[in-house]
């Protein structure tokens, strides 16, 4: 929001409301997050995966199992992704809002 304060100033000035401003940090907040989300979620199910395959060995002296167990269950991963999401859906708002009542001429004043 720091960074943006001229833009944001000038789409104020052309007539934004608060709820269009508002909008546009929460949709690239929530783009952001679901990139992320993503990522996490492939790079989680690789690591299992991979994990599976090669195993990670455990000291039979202290363990009952030879290897580490893996079990991808869908529904955690989608809780998680669930979970992720609406995180930073709520990460935006606080920003978003404070974007929103931003007034033009101070962020024009500011550069």
């Amino acid at each position: 929001v720091l960074d943006k304060r001229k833009e944001i100033a000038v789409l104020k000035s052309m007539g934004a409301g608060v709820p269009s401003v508002m909008k546009i940090f929460v949709a690239e907040g929530v783009v952001i997050g679901a990139i992320g989300t993503a990522f996490g979620l492939l790079l989680g199910f690789g690591s299992c995966l991979l994990i599976d395959r090669v195993g990670i060995p455990l000291d039979p002296e202290v363990y009952y199992i030879a290897n580490l167990p893996v079990l991808v269950d869908p529904s955690q991963f989608a809780l998680v992704a669930l979970a992720a999401l609406a995180i930073s859906y709520l990460a935006t708002i606080y920003p978003a809002t404070k974007a929103a009542r931003l007034r033009p001429v101070d962020g024009l004043r500011s550069e």
